[in-house]
C-alpha cells in the first residue's frame, strides 16, 4: 500500500488544506484523497511520513471546526457539535470498512488512523468508537492474525483501547467489550511486552477514570441504598497496584537507551506506555511508596532521560519551538519525559495546606462520598480514621530523600533544557519546589545544578510570556487626573501564569537559606539576573501570600550584597504591575506579622540604594538636598512615620529591621528636622519609641500577639531575647545620638526637643541601657550613649547616674 511518493502526496494534501482550496473532502471522495494518510500508518512507514500524516489530520480537523477567535457566540457549541458529526461521517466509513477486512494491510492503517484521531480530536474519535459494532470489530482484529502479524495487530488494538480508556464517553464501552481481552494480555507472560504495556496502560486509565466518573456522580446517590463501594474500592486498589508492579517491572527489565533527540520506536513504545500508566497509578499512596523504595526502578526511570542535544546547551535558539509543532516521534519523546515528570511529581508532592473554609468543603465532599457508599451512615465524619499516613508531610519528605539519593537532580537538570514543552517546564517547577521544601535537601540540589536549571526554566517562561499577545488595554474616558504622558497610556499588565510561579518560588527558597554568591556567582553583579524573577514573584497578582513572603526574604538576601544589587531591586519595575519599592511599602502594613517583618527587612537593606535614600531623606547622590516644601515634607514624614511605627510593634525581628533603617536614615541631616520638628508631637513620639528600644519596661512585650491565620510558616512572632534586646538598644542609642546631634539649631525646636527628652526621662533610659549587663561589651554603644548624655547635659538636662 505504501508508495515511494507517499511523502510527496502528503505534502501536496497538506498544501491544499492550508490554502483551503482544491480539496473537496466528502464521503464519496475522501477514500481516494486520504489514502496517503493511511499508508503512513503501515509498520513499514518512516517516522517522518507518519509525522506528515498527523499534520494532515490535524489540519483537516482544524479546518472543519469553527475558529475559537471568531466563533465564540451563543451558537458556538452548536457549531462544534455539527463539526463533530461531519467529521464522524467523514472518517467513520474509512475506519469501519477497513476493520471489516481480513488484510493486515487494510486493518493496521485503520487502527493507526483511529488512534491518531483520538490524540488529535477526541470528540470525533469517541463518536466513531461509540457506534454500534465498532468496538466489537476492533476486538475481532487480534483473532484474525497469527505470529508477527498477530503481535502487530494486538499492539495496534491495545494502543487504540488505551486512548479510548482515557475518554469518559468511551470507558463504559471499553469496560463492557474489551476488559477481558485487556486483562488476558496482562496476565499472560508469553504476550509481547509491548502489548502487555499498552494493555496495562489501558486498564490503569480505565480503573482511575471509572473511579473518578463514579465519584463525580455521588451527590445524586446520597441517602440512597448502601452499596458494596468499599469492597469495590479495595479491589480496584489491589488491581491498580498489580498493574503498577507489572509496568514497573517492564521499565526495569527494558534495555533500550534513548539518546539526545532520539525518537521512540519499536519496543521503546512499551516503555512509553508503561511510564504513562504509572503516571496515572502513582497517584495512589501505596503505589507511591512502592515506587519510591525501589531504587532499581528509580535509577532506571531516570536513565530514560536523555542528555540534552548540543544546541540546547549552547546559545539561545533563534526559533521559538513549541511541543505542538513537533513531529510525532519527537512528541513521543516529550510524552515520555512528561510522564517521568508526573511520576516524580506524584512521589514528592506535598498535600496543599487548606484554609479553614477549604477544610470544611473537603469534609463535606468526604461525607457526601461516604454517605453515597453506605446509604447515609457516616462512620468517620471527621476523616480522622481515614487519614492516609503515606500522604503526611513526613512520608513525603522521606520519599523526597529517596528520589534524591537515586539521582533525580541530574534527570531534572537534563529535562530543564526541553524549553519547547510547557507541561514539562511547569511539572519540573513543582518538583523542585517540593524537593527544596526540606532545608536538608537544598545543598544537594544546588550542587547538582538545580539553580541553573531553575533559571533556565524561568527564562523560558518569560520568553513565552514575551511572545504571547498583550492583554487588551481597558478603554476609559480621558481624565485630567491621569498620570500618563500626553497621548500615551499605561502599558497593559503581562504576568506569568500561576503554574509558572513554583519554579521561581523554589529559587526563592534556595536564595533565602544560601548565600547569593554561592548560588549565582563570585561577585554581586552575578546576582543581578535573579532580581527580575524574584521581583515578578512579589508583584504577580496571582502570587499567594507565602510566595510574596518568600520573594521578600529572597530579595532581602540579594540586597544585602551591597548598593549595586540594592539599587537594582529598589528600581525594578514590571510593566503594568508596579515597582518592588512601592509593593514593599504597601506590605509594611499587611495584616500578617511575617509579611510585615519581611517587608521591613527588605526596606532596611534597600536603604543602601540611592533611590530609597533620596525617597526617605530628600538627599541626592551628590549630597545636595531637595528644596524643602510643605508637600515634600509631608511625604517624607509619612514614610518615616511608618518606619517608626514598625520599630514599635510586638515582633522583635521587625523592630530590629525598622530601627536599623531609622539609625541609618538618621545620618541624613534633614531626618532630624522632619521627625523631631515637622511631625506632629514628633519629639514625644520618637522618644517614646526610642526609649522602648533602649530600655523597655520590665514587663517587656508579651510576644503573644494574635494576628491573622494560625499558619506556622507565615505568622510567628519573634521573642525578645537578651541578645536581641542588646541589638535593639544599640540601634536605639545610635539613632538617638544621631537625631540629637543633627537637630536644627533654632531655639524653638531645641527647646521643644529638650522638654520632650526631660518628660520622657531619656537620660534615665540611656543610663539604664549603659549599665545593663547584656550591653557591657558593646564599645560603640557605650561611646554613642556617652555622647548623647553629654549633649543632654549641655542642654541643661539633669542626669541621675
Amino acid at each position: 500500500m505504501a508508495q515511494p511518493d507517499t511523502d510527496a502526496d502528503l505534502k501536496s494534501l497538506l498544501l491544499k488544506l492550508e490554502s483551503k482550496s482544491g480539496l473537496g473532502l466528502s464521503s464519496s471522495s475522501i477514500n481516494s484523497q486520504i489514502s496517503p494518510v493511511l499508508a503512513a500508518f503501515l509498520p513499514s512507514a518512516k517516522p517522518s511520513t507518519r509525522s506528515l500524516a498527523h499534520l494532515v489530520i490535524s489540519k483537516l480537523v482544524s479546518n472543519a471546526r469553527p475558529s475559537p477567535t471568531t466563533g465564540l457566540t451563543s451558537s458556538y457549541e452548536s457549531d462544534q457539535e455539527k463539526a463533530t458529526q461531519n467529521l464522524i461521517r467523514l472518517f467513520s466509513p474509512i475506519i469501519e470498512s477497513r476493520l471489516a477486512t481480513t488484510s493486515l494491510e487494510e486493518v493496521r492503517p485503520a487502527l493507526g488512523l483511529f488512534t491518531a484521531l483520538f490524540q488529535i480530536d477526541s470528540a470525533t474519535a469517541s463518536g466513531i468508537f461509540l457506534k454500534d459494532g465498532v468496538a466489537d470489530a476492533v476486538l475481532d482484529v487480534p483473532d484474525l492474525f497469527e505470529g508477527k502479524n498477530g503481535i502487530t495487530a494486538s499492539q495496534a488494538v491495545a494502543a487504540l483501547l488505551s486512548q479510548a480508556s482515557g475518554s469518559k464517553p468511551c470507558r463504559p464501552v471499553v469496560q463492557a467489550h474489551a476488559i477481558s481481552w485487556l486483562q488476558d494480555q496482562v496476565r499472560r507472560d508469553t504476550v509481547d511486552s509491548g502489548v502487555r504495556a499498552a494493555a496495562a496502560n489501558a486498564l490503569t486509565k480505565l480503573s482511575r477514570g471509572t473511579a473518578e466518573d463514579v465519584s463525580s456522580d455521588t451527590l445524586s446517590s446520597l441517602g440512597g441504598p448502601a452499596t458494596d463501594g468499599a469492597v469495590e474500592e479495595a479491589k480496584r486498589k489491589d488491581d491498580d497496584e498489580s498493574l503498577a508492579k507489572l509496568m514497573k517491572n517492564l521499565i526495569v527489565d527494558s534495555k533500550e537507551t534513548v539518546g539526545p533527540g532520539q525518537p521512540l520506536a519499536g519496543s521503546s513504545q512499551s516503555i512509553l506506555d508503561a511510564v504513562e500508566g504509572l503516571a496515572y497509578s502513582s497517584m495512589d499512596s501505596n503505589v507511591k511508596e512502592s515506587l519510591s523504595v525501589d531504587t532499581a526502578f528509580l535509577t532506571r526511570l531516570f536513565s530514560l532521560v536523555p542528555p540534552p542535544k548540543r544546541h540546547q546547551t549552547g546559545a539561545k535558539p533563534t526559533v521559538n519551538v513549541t511541543s505542538e509543532s513537533l513531529p510525532p516521534e519527537e512528541k513521543a519523546s516529550v510524552a515520555l519525559l512528561y510522564g517521568i515528570c508526573v511520576i516524580v511529581l506524584n512521589l514528592v508532592a506535598f498535600r496543599p495546606k487548606l484554609s479553614e473554609e477549604e477544610k470544611q468543603v473537603d469534609r463535606l465532599k468526604r461525607m457526601t462520598k461516604e454517605g453515597a457508599r453506605t446509604g447515609g451512615k457516616l462512620a468517620d465524619p471527621d476523616g480522622k480514621e481515614a487519614e492516609d499516613q503515606l500522604a503526611t508531610d513526613d512520608a513525603v519528605k522521606r520519599r523526597c530523600k529517596r528520589v534524591l539519593k537515586a539521582g533525580v537532580v541530574s534527570a531534572l537538570v537534563s529535562m530543564s533544557h526541553r524549553k519547547e514543552s510547557e507541561g514539562i517546564r511547569r511539572a519540573l517547577g513543582r518538583i523542585f519546589l517540593s524537593l527544596v521544601e526540606d532545608k536538608e535537601n537544598r545543598g544537594k540540589i544546588v550542587q547538582g545544578g538545580g539553580v541553573k536549571a531553575l533559571q533556565r526554566m524561568i527564562e523560558a517562561s518569560f520568553t513565552s510570556l514575551k511572545d504571547s499577545p498583550a492583554p487588551p488595554t481597558p478603554k476609559k474616558p480621558p481624565s485630567k487626573f491621569d498620570s500618563t504622558v500626553a497621548g500615551g497610556s499605561s502599558p497593559p499588565a503581562k504576568s506569568l501564569d500561576p503554574q509558572d510561579l513554583p519554579a521561581i518560588q523554589a529559587l526563592a527558597k534556595l536564595s533565602i537559606t544560601a548565600s547569593p554568591i554561592l548560588l549565582f556567582g563570585p561577585d554581586a553583579s552575578s546576582s543581578l539576573d535573579a532580581v527580575h524573577p524574584l521581583s515578578h514573584l512579589l508583584l504577580n497578582p496571582s502570587s499567594t501570600l507565602l510566595q510574596k513572603f518568600e520573594s521578600l526574604m529572597a530579595l532581602t538576601n540579594l540586597a544585602s550584597l551591597g548598593p549595586l544589587v540594592a539599587s537594582r531591586v529598589a528600581t525594578h519595575k514590571e510593566p503594568g504591575l508596579g515597582t518592588v519599592l512601592n509593593k514593599t511599602e504597601t506590605l509594611l502594613l499587611d495584616d500578617n506579622t511575617m509579611v510585615r517583618r519581611a517587608a521591613t527587612e527588605l526596606l532596611c537593606n534597600l536603604v543602601a540604594s540611592d533611590t530609597v535614600w533620596e525617597r526617605y531623606t530628600g538627599e541626592k547622590p551628590d549630597g545636595t538636598r531637595s528644596k524643602p516644601s510643605e508637600e515634600g515634607d509631608k511625604a517624607f514624614v509619612s514614610r518615616l512615620r511608618i518606619l517608626l511605627a514598625m520599630a514599635d510593634v510586638e515582633d522583635a525581628q521587625t523592630r530590629l529591621a525598622a530601627s536599623g533603617a531609622l539609625a541609618m536614615l538618621a545620618n541624613a541631616p534633614d531626618v532630624s528636622r522632619l521627625l523631631l520638628g515637622k511631625m506632629e508631637n514628633g519629639a514625644e513620639k520618637v522618644f517614646g519609641v526610642l526609649i522602648d528600644l533602649i530600655a523597655p519596661a520590665e514587663e517587656g512585650r508579651s510576644g503573644d500577639e494574635e494576628d491573622g491565620d494560625d499558619d506556622d510558616e507565615t505568622n510567628l512572632l519573634a521573642p525578645t531575647t537578651p541578645e536581641i534586646q542588646s541589638q535593639l538598644a544599640y540601634r536605639g542609642v545610635v539613632c538617638t545620638r544621631t537625631l540629637l546631634t543633627n537637630l536644627p539649631t533654632d531655639a524653638e525646636t531645641v527647646k521643644s526637643v529638650v522638654k520632650a527628652a526631660k518628660s520622657a526621662d531619656l537620660g534615665g533610659a540611656l543610663v539604664q541601657a549603659l549599665n545593663a549587663r547584656e550591653n557591657a561589651g558593646n564599645q560603640e554603644m557605650l561611646v554613642a550613649g556617652a555622647e548623647t548624655l553629654k549633649w543632654l547635659i549641655g542642654k541643661g538636662v539633669e542626669i541621675v547616674i
